[in-house]
């Protein structure tokens, strides 16, 4: 990909009419539905929209049967992107979710933007789940708030249609936490910047960079991760499920209730790395064998321990 040379504005956009491209990139199968992580303010409740095919309908085949949620923002998400070497910044106050009668993510639409005469869609296959990469550790009274995909994406606006990387970057936390949840289709209900987590068999596994807990309509919860390892092999998410009765932990794929965690040491003084004992239930763990989380603030670290413990029990 080229070097930007410019950045244009909602004016500028769309391009003239370009080939549409044949490639896509990023999906998710996921079902339920999303909650918002505990917050001194509360958006309204989301709230089902009568689905309609609409602008989905010359491309993306939408189907009566699909399901749509309108997130609604508080007041803006700004959408940036390279198209031809050139950087575009939109601004849209509502994303529409689409989901399949089975649940299935297929697609986010965005509108409101001033001056657009069509919608900005991003769509989804369903055989790779795309996890919304939080791009800055998250401090507990500082929000992080511009969210990014590690993979190239499927973009449709008008009659083009093209592949690229997208960032969202939202003004409002409430907001970004529920479009986490959306396309999630689980609850966050813990997140923290940490400052790096090695293992003990495979050295760092990530710096600057966040540790979320995900709980899942079916109560079975997700620790997650970005390994941003230096070690271009190994740079992935890292996702822990684990269900409240009882460790269930299982690296990367669901596959069923094990008991991954041995133990849990939150470290005697403050500061202290948590060093998070692994039972060697699958090859990964057992290379792993301990993980070690250095967060980045105090309080964090002592709600990390607590939750652990209070879902242990």
């Amino acid at each position: 990909m080229s070097r930007p040379q410019s950045i244009l504005e909602l004016e500028d956009w769309p391009l003239p009419p370009a080939r549409p491209a044949s490639s896509f990139s990023g999906s998710t199968q996921s079902s339920g539905s999303a909650s918002l992580i505990s917050s001194p303010l509360l958006p309204a409740p989301l709230s089902p929209i009568t689905s309609s095919p609409g602008s989905w309908s010359r491309h993306t085949h939408a189907s009566c049967y699909d399901n749509l949620v309108r997130l609604p923002l508080h007041p803006a998400v700004t959408v940036s992107f390279v198209r031809n070497s050139k950087l575009f910044r939109l601004r849209y106050t509502y994303i529409d979710i689409r989901k399949d009668s089975g649940g299935s993510l297929k697609g986010l639409e965005l509108g409101g933007g001033v001056g657009q005469q069509s919608a900005f869609i991003h769509t989804f296959q369903t055989t790779k789940l795309p996890v919304p990469h939080l791009e800055n550790p998250k401090l507990p009274n500082e929000p992080a708030l511009r969210i990014s995909f590690l993979e190239e994406q499927t973009v449709q606006t008008a009659h083009t249609v093209f592949v690229t990387q997208l960032s969202y970057a939202f003004e409002d936390w409430g907001d970004c936490v529920q479009f986490q949840e959306l396309i999630l289709a689980s609850k966050l209900v813990f997140i923290a910047g940490i400052a790096e987590a090695k293992s003990r068999g495979r050295g760092e596994e990530c710096i600057s960079q966040n540790v979320r807990i995900l709980r899942a309509p079916n109560g079975k919860q997700v620790l997650l991760f970005f390994a941003n390892s230096q070690r271009r092999e190994l740079k992935r998410y890292v996702s822990i499920p684990r269900k409240p009765s009882g460790s269930v932990f299982v690296i990367l794929v669901l596959t069923g209730p094990v008991n991954c965690i041995e133990s849990v040491n939150p470290g005697k003084k403050a500061g202290r790395p948590v060093v998070v004992q692994l039972l060697p239930n699958f090859d990964i763990l057992a290379m792993m064998r301990t993980l070690q989380i250095q967060f980045l603030d105090d309080e964090d670290r002592l709600a990390f321990c607590q939750f652990l413990v209070d879902h242990t029990r």
